[in-house]
């Protein structure tokens, strides 16, 4: 993934030191999407009983919003937010009982600020842009409760990172000022879980990376 990102990031600046330039003015552009999240996110963790245990990540389909202000035809910076709530499965094999499997829920938000490069400011029917910037993710505590009705309660810490992305804007009409839009979006994060009933206990820090894709509309003004 980190290639890929790579690969566009080189791509966007041939562009944009070949391209011809326009006259291009500032505005405005908000966009409202929904989002597909997709954590990168299944590792076996170190226990004491049982010896190891699963920590697996699922997919969900949440919603965005972000709004950007556009300098001229080539550059601009977008603040955006983002808000899904993936599964995260615990599991392990328990003697003389088999395979436990617990779900929760947690709600993840991420906040984003990028500078956005715009690839084709010549084009009467379509934005393509590549961006990179800043992303604040969060997460909810998650609560678990066994076979036997007990309870698990495990902190969750978010973490500040960098996210890079690619996003098409397709314009609905000739002169319109509305978009369908589409994305992809790559932010590398870590996610840290503890005991809530032991706060000065061992913590768990895994990888949180996540691919998010979004389908959605933009108004520019």
């Amino acid at each position: 993934m980190r290639r890929v990102v790579v690969v566009l990031g080189v791509i966007g600046l041939l562009l944009i030191l070949t391209a011809p330039a326009s006259a291009g003015g500032p505005g405005w552009n908000l966009r409202l999407y929904g989002a597909g999240m997709d954590p990168d996110l299944d590792r076996m963790v170190p226990s004491e009983n049982p010896d190891e245990i699963r920590v697996k990540a699922l997919s969900d389909f949440g919603f965005g919003a972000s709004l950007e202000y556009q300098f001229n035809d080539r550059l601009g910076i977008e603040l955006g937010g983002m808000w899904a709530s993936p599964d995260i499965e615990l599991s392990a094999e328990i003697p003389d009982y088999g395979l436990l499997k617990l779900t929760d829920s947690m709600s993840t938000q991420v906040t984003t600020l990028d500078l956005n490069f715009h690839l084709t400011p010549n084009s009467p029917s379509f934005d393509f842009y590549i961006g990179a910037g800043v992303a604040n993710v969060g997460f909810d505590d998650l609560h678990y409760v066994d076979p036997e009705g007990d309870p698990l309660d495990i902190k969750v810490d978010g973490d500040v990172s960098w996210s890079a992305k690619a996003g098409l804007d397709i314009a609905l009409g000739q002169d319109s000022g509305w978009a369908a839009v589409g994305g992809l979006r790559y932010i590398d994060s870590d996610i840290e879980f503890r005991n809530a009933e032991d706060d000065a206990g061992d913590t768990a820090t895994l990888s949180f990376d996540m691919f998010s894709f979004s389908v959605g509309v933009a108004y520019s003004f």
